[in-house]
């Protein structure tokens, strides 16, 4: 693991926090049903690679699968305050960190919209950010090296 700390965060009531220790992939925001409804919107995710990634109280976040065929990414969330921290999917190298949860500044940056065929109806894309209707290419979704 890379000594410095590149970007640190946490949870809303503060009982789980988490370092970042390589670098981050800018931000994507995910418009998928899943996303959705776990976030209550869209929602804005980093990466990094999981072995630069440390939290404090690792037994603390509680992960949640949603249920269907095939490999399926779990969600780590605080059990106390609910705040939805990170995406893990088993197939990859990187973990999805809630842009949100990031202490300021994160000197990260928006990229783009993925699943904007599945976005909700009131949803306005107006920031001239760049659109795919379904996933991100996986060379989009890692971080820099």
């Amino acid at each position: 693991m890379i000594a410095d700390v590149r970007a640190t965060g946490g949870c809303l009531c503060g009982e789980i926090r988490y370092a970042v220790h390589g670098p981050l992939r800018d931000v994507i925001v995910c418009h998928c049903g899943d996303c959705r409804r776990w976030h209550g919107h869209a929602r804005a995710m980093s990466s990094a690679h999981r072995d630069d990634v440390s939290i404090d109280q690792p037994g603390s976040v509680r992960w949640f699968t949603v249920p269907g065929d095939g490999l399926r990414p779990r969600r780590g969330f605080c059990p106390t305050c609910g705040s939805s921290l990170l995406w893990d999917a088993p197939e990859r190298s990187t973990i999805g960190i809630t842009a949100g949860t990031m202490d300021s500044p994160t000197g990260l940056r928006t990229s783009g919209h993925v699943y904007v065929s599945k976005a909700s109806d009131y949803e306005v894309f107006a920031d001239g950010l760049p659109q795919r209707a379904d996933a991100a290419a996986m060379a989009a979704a890692l971080p820099p090296t």
